[in-house]
């Protein structure tokens, strides 16, 4: 398969969807994402961060350093910046957080600490200013070493940063761009914990309101099945829905290929035959919603999943 970098920019697409999309919940419009955010911003001198495989951990403990560029070179998920992937079009964003011993704030993970999320955050905020009729999904959906302060903190983040541009939880069906324009919202968060449900709090959706069934698998033809299986299973028609087009390395896999990064091994068929499972799909409320995959610049992955919102 050719891997041929994606050009065209999608800045403005909700903005210009037709009206009776823009009249449609956005559980029934398909929406591109990016798996890993913002790994693209992994340090190799960082620790190694929580949720990594003990394989790969102990790598580190014997090897030092080089093993440190090993892993960053299997963690990282995404090359585009985050204000690049919401200039392509990307309106879904996957999220992992941690504490870190070393140094004191909350930053972004996978495999080893990246930037801060006080700056990532603060970067969507000033894109968004920009295109206000654009809307975001922000989803924690690994926390790692968190104490009730670091939520606490993390919530004071997101207020301090979004402001009233954060939607509260309504009612799904009425999720239409025209009534998030109308009221300034474009912003949704989705929070996998139970601090959510402080009564003072409802600017935190609860993560059951956007499954994200995981195929984890290495194998490019076990993943479509998955996915060909949960699409006939049905998806729960009152919730957002993400289809993650996603191969994943177990430490054995990566020990196997140290040499080659997860681009080259896993990424690129991993977007082959995501698309070949998106060719006879379509958006609607039982249809593809959210789709994540990695280095979403390749193979015109945008255009793929907003061509969805078309097709008849």
């Amino acid at each position: 398969m050719a891997s041929s970098s994606s050009t065209k920019m999608n800045p403005s697409w909700m903005e210009n969807l037709p009206p009776d999309l823009c009249c449609q919940p956005l559980k029934n419009i398909a929406i591109p994402g990016t798996h890993n955010t913002f790994t693209y911003s992994l340090k190799a001198d960082s620790p190694v961060s929580p949720g990594t495989p003990d394989t790969i951990r102990n790598l580190v403990t014997v090897f030092g350093k080089p093993a440190s560029k090993v892993i960053l070179k299997w963690s990282i998920t995404q090359s585009l910046t985050i204000k690049e992937q919401l200039e392509y079009g990307i309106r879904y964003f996957d999220l992992r957080v941690a504490t870190c011993k070393k140094h004191p704030g909350l930053y972004f993970i996978h495999g080893l600490y990246g930037c801060s999320v006080e700056s990532g955050l603060a970067e969507i905020a000033e894109w968004l200013d920009a295109h206000p009729k654009e809307v975001v999904f922000l989803d924690f959906n690994h926390l790692y070493d968190m104490q009730p302060q670091d939520h606490q903190k993390l919530f004071e983040i997101l207020k301090e940063t979004f402001g009233n541009k954060l939607c509260p939880i309504i009612d799904t069906e009425e999720t239409a761009l025209n009534v998030l324009w109308e009221n300034g919202w474009n912003v949704l968060v989705f929070y996998h914990n139970s601090y959510r449900q402080r009564e003072d709090i409802n600017t935190l959706w609860p993560g059951s309101h956007i499954p994200a069934p995981w195929p984890n698998t290495p194998e490019p033809t076990k993943m479509v099945n998955l996915l060909e299986a949960n699409h006939t299973r049905g998806r729960n028609v009152k919730t957002f829905h993400v289809t993650q087009g996603i191969l994943t390395p177990s430490g054995t896999t990566i020990l196997q290929h140290i040499a080659r990064p997860l681009k080259a091994v896993f990424a690129v068929p991993a977007m082959k035959n995501l698309k070949f499972y998106l060719k006879d799909k379509k958006a609607g409320a039982t249809g593809v919603n959210i789709v994540t995959a990695d280095f979403v610049e390749t193979d015109n992955f945008v255009e793929c999943v907003l061509a969805l919102n078309s097709a008849k």
